[in-house]
């Protein structure tokens, strides 16, 4: 499967994000409402899976009809996909759009799995739906099926791993019971909560979505191919800081009484530093080894060409961690309208950075306006949290968070770059991984501060 083929498997993809659009945030709010509810067993839970549902299906079923039937406006006139491969782009969108009605579903399974806190089956499920799949298609064109095999397998795979999400979510819920919750809660509520938050992913969907109509339209579907699969596989890292905020946002919650704000503050800073650790390795290695990472694995063409607007994808990844922590901190404080302003801000100065220097710059001038979407407002965003939440100085968030990880990936990138051009196999490349590992943990613990190795020393205590 050539680049421009492939542009069209990314692009089919990327129809199904903007299908989800269309569920008007009823996954946020089986969230919610089944979380709270649990914690009554039976009141108003068969209210919310009976909302929930309605919303999922009947938002997927119209985003799929608009997508079906207008797939070849939106294959010529959006996507601009040239005359000869438009047959094949409208097929795509319509697996899409089958797809997406699965996929809707799924979410609603995650949802209930996520309010009844079981992250061991939402891990499940998001492996089997977004690992395996890659799989799938790549045997589909090597038994020669090529891109239309490719897309009968997404939409048929997205069925049957909705089939199993389904079950489980069924097989995990509680006592059914028909008790209502009560004359405050019912669709109205359940609606107005979902919309509420429906405009912050919106607004994402808007930041690292619509690059690719950018680059579709602009350029070509080669060059949405060689700029969209390495920035796709870097988003694939936002799961990581996610699943830290989800975890830290009840343990924040729960903090009461005078030594609330303190308590807040530590943990904090600990948590700061624990996803820079977590990540940062990996971002500096990425930086560090692009070309060869990118030529060993895609070939010379993306070694290339996709070197340069893939490094500065990384810095924005780097900021988007960042957020993470302060994001669960606001959630935690009840003000959901926060982080959908921020999600629009980095959603419009995306949009204006990329029509600014797309036509310049072609993938690099994409990359830099991603990049541009994370700085800017990351800075006003910490000013915020850190002012009127935590009380901190940026002289205490540096010292106290930023310090430490940072100097470690300093000194990993300062001896793992200038010899990058020699991980020229998989083996050399592996072995300038691990020694970049063992650079920057190495210095990193001599760094950390006490409290940080106890807790280290504890966590390999064997139990």
């Amino acid at each position: 499967m050539g680049l421009s083929t492939y542009g069209l498997y990314i692009l089919m993809q990327t129809a199904t994000g903007y299908l989800l659009i269309f569920c008007l945030g009823a996954g946020s709010a089986t969230f919610k409402y089944v979380a709270q509810f649990n914690a009554d067993p039976g009141a108003g839970l068969k209210q919310t899976l009976r909302h929930g549902l309605m919303m999922h299906v009947i938002g997927a079923l119209a985003g799929a009809a608009v997508f079906g039937l207008g797939a070849q406006f939106f294959i010529v006139h959006l996507f601009r996909v040239p005359q000869s491969q438009a047959a094949a782009g409208v097929f795509v969108l319509r697996c899409a759009a089958i797809a997406a009605i699965f996929m809707a579903l799924i979410q609603f399974a995650v949802s209930i799995m996520q309010g009844l806190r079981r992250f061991d089956l939402q891990n499940l499920v998001a492996f089997l739906q977004n690992g395996l799949a890659p799989v799938g298609a790549a045997a589909a064109i090597a038994w020669g099926l090529g891109l239309h095999g490719a897309a009968i397998w997404f939409a048929a795979w997205n069925a049957a791993v909705c089939l199993l999400a389904l079950i489980l979510a069924w097989r995990i819920l509680p006592e059914r019971s028909g008790r209502k919750a009560g004359p405050g809660f019912n669709f109205k509520t359940f609606a107005g909560y979902g919309l509420s938050l429906w405009f912050g992913p919106l607004a994402w969907i808007v930041t690292f979505q619509f690059d690719k109509i950018f680059i579709a339209r602009a350029a070509s579907l080669s060059a949405l191919t060689l700029y969209a699969v390495p920035a796709g596989i870097l988003q694939r890292l936002q799961v990581l800081p996610a699943i830290v905020g989800t975890v830290l946002l009840p343990m924040i919650s729960e903090l009461k009484g005078p030594d609330a704000p303190a308590a807040l503050r530590r943990m904090y800073l600990k948590s700061v530093r624990f996803v820079l650790w977590l990540l940062l390795p990996v971002f500096v290695l990425l930086f560090a080894l692009m070309p060869q990472f990118l030529t060993l694995w895609l070939g010379g063409e993306f070694g290339d060409r996709s070197v340069w607007p893939a490094r500065w994808l990384v810095i924005a990844q780097v900021f988007l961690m960042i957020h993470s922590v302060p994001n669960a901190v606001v959630a935690s404080r009840d003000k959901p309208w926060h982080l959908s302003a921020v999600a629009w801000a980095q959603a419009i100065i995306s949009l204006l950075a990329w029509k600014l220097l797309i036509g310049r710059y072609e993938l690099l001038g994409v990359a830099l306006g991603s990049l541009l979407a994370q700085i800017i407002p990351a800075c006003f965003y910490l000013a915020y949290v850190h002012r009127n939440i935590l009380k901190i100085s940026f002289k205490e968030y540096y010292q106290e968070g930023l310090r430490a990880p940072c100097l470690s990936a300093a000194i990993m990138l300062g001896l793992v770059f200038p010899f990058h051009a020699s991980a020229t196999s998989w083996p050399l490349f592996a072995l300038f991984s691990l020694g970049g590992m063992a650079i920057f943990y190495g210095s990193t613990w001599f760094l950390c501060n006490p409290e940080d190795r106890t807790t280290v020393r504890e966590f390999m205590e064997p139990a």
